[in-house]
């Protein structure tokens, strides 16, 4: 009561939890190793031990970062692809903005 919302202001923010995305950057020598439809180990700090799984659903086909002198190995390094995995969340133990770990296979 008394509060006033501004015109064009969001008063209410929703989301279906039960399935979220993660986006994680990649180096380029880690590209090629990655393929729509694997499946990743997700884990996150507030619940250590509990192993979320989740499915590559998006490669990005163009890099987000490439420095401006790429010729050594080292600066190729810097060079990294969004990969996007969507993960079940049933429970809605997972929240927006939580940090996570992913890790790939072979890693």
């Amino acid at each position: 009561p008394g509060e006033v919302v501004l015109p064009g202001t969001p008063a209410i923010t929703l989301g279906q939890l039960d399935k979220l995305t993660i986006t994680v950057f990649v180096q380029e020598d880690r590209y090629g190793q990655i393929n729509l439809g694997d499946r990743v180990v997700v884990n996150v700090d507030s619940f250590p031990g509990k192993v979320f799984t989740a499915d590559v659903i998006r490669i990005a086909d163009q890099a987000e970062y490439t420095p401006r002198n790429v010729q050594t190995a080292e600066g190729r390094s810097a060079t990294v692809f969004a990969v996007e995995l969507s993960v079940e969340n049933p429970s809605g133990q997972l929240k927006p903005g939580m940090p996570a770990d992913v890790k790939f296979s072979g890693e």
